[in-house]
């Protein structure tokens, strides 16, 4: 049976994470049964893009700093690295921005860039994530535009160096190919232990547009499948109704059944949030396929750039691998007749000038 430890915790206070994360850990058999002493330990957070912590974009410094010191205090030598969604060309941002790379200074912890890889069935996985004794994967709880979900799972995606990531996107724009493809890369790049940052998560369009959100939660487990499982409850919808934890239930990479599930620390109920807002493409995630074919069709959604809000940093134009997005001083646009709608600009944009745009059936029905 997986376990899967929850426990309370209201705010970022370095004393009250450090607690949190610990105990959490505590419950599903301690720091020492992940790290032993000499281990070269890897943290592998939610680095997405540019964003301060209190946007809930990228995981927050605080649980970072308080695995970090966990994972010393067992003896381990603790690293950290990420392949963020601007390729690595923005990580030095990201890591100013987001208040990561301050912890990291203070903590002694070595930023590792990932840049060079190991191709494991046709995909480059981080040598750093290969080479590693112990990875410790730290995500955001968020929501996210393709996926319905971004967490425990999904988080590994950032295993996978270069532009990859976006062909990913360009090959399968659509969820559940999407999935599946995210399921085989967290086969071949499986965590030992996932801790998760859901003090304040990310609610409506994520993984980057949405608005934050207070879940006050810190998460614990080495089945990354499980987490994702809980953590759909907490958020109310069905586990199985995220496309990610589908996939990798069906690969046999984890428990997604509740009922075999052991949830440790604080009542899983007292999470649950009746009125969590999924992203507005959530209705084409779960629905049955028999159904989606038909509806697919006239259900529509597709970014737009708000050229008042650009900053024209073309990082959008950097992630689009059909070339549709063009930034120019007076004007900001997309070819809609090359878009394969796989959103990758609206995760990426730091400054949400990319929204999405819904059809007036769309509207209709999604409310």
């Amino acid at each position: 049976m997986a376990k899967v430890a929850i426990l309370r915790c209201d705010d970022y206070t370095e004393g009250k994470v450090f607690n949190a994360v610990k105990n959490a850990v505590g419950l599903i058999g301690g720091i020492d049964l992940f790290v032993k002493p000499g281990m070269n330990v890897l943290l592998k957070p939610n680095l997405l893009s540019p964003h301060s912590a209190e946007e809930a974009v990228t995981t927050h410094p605080e649980v970072i700093r308080a695995v970090a010191r966990a994972a010393k205090e067992a003896g381990g030598i603790v690293s950290l690295g990420d392949s963020p969604g601007g390729y690595g060309n923005n990580i030095d941002d990201i890591l100013e921005k987001s208040g990561v790379g301050t912890v990291a200074a203070e903590e002694g912890i070595e930023i590792k860039k990932f840049t060079t890889s190991k191709h494991i069935e046709g995909i480059p996985i981080s040598r750093h994530i290969l080479d590693a004794d112990c990875v410790i994967s730290i995500p955001k709880l968020k929501t996210h535009s393709v996926t319905v979900l971004t967490a425990a799972v999904k988080n590994m995606f950032g295993s996978v160096v270069g532009l990859y990531k976006a062909e990913c996107h360009s090959r399968a724009p659509k969820g559940a190919a999407f999935a599946d493809i995210i399921a085989r890369i967290y086969s071949m790049a499986r965590p030992h232990l996932t801790v998760v940052d859901g003090i304040l998560g990310m609610e409506g369009d994520g993984p980057s547009a949405g608005a934050p959100r207070k879940i006050n939660a810190v998460i614990a487990g080495s089945d990354a499948v499980a987490i994702d499982a809980c953590i759909a409850k907490i958020i109310g919808i069905k586990p199985l109704d995220v496309p990610i934890t589908k996939a990798a239930y069906a690969y046999g990479l984890g428990e997604a059944d509740m009922s075999f599930i052991k949830v440790l620390g604080d009542n899983i109920e007292d999470f649950v949030i009746k009125d969590f807002k999924l992203p507005q493409t959530t209705l084409l995630s779960i629905l049955p396929m028999a159904v989606l074919g038909i509806v697919a069709s006239l259900v529509k959604f597709k970014p737009y750039i708000d050229g008042a809000v650009c900053r024209r940093c073309n990082l959008c134009k950097t992630v689009c691998q059909v070339n549709c997005i063009r930034i120019e001083k007076g004007y900001c646009g997309i070819d809609y007749k090359k878009c394969i709608r796989c959103l990758c600009c609206h995760e990426i944009c730091p400054y949400k000038a990319i929204g999405i745009k819904r059809n007036i059936l769309t509207k209709m029905v999604w409310g």
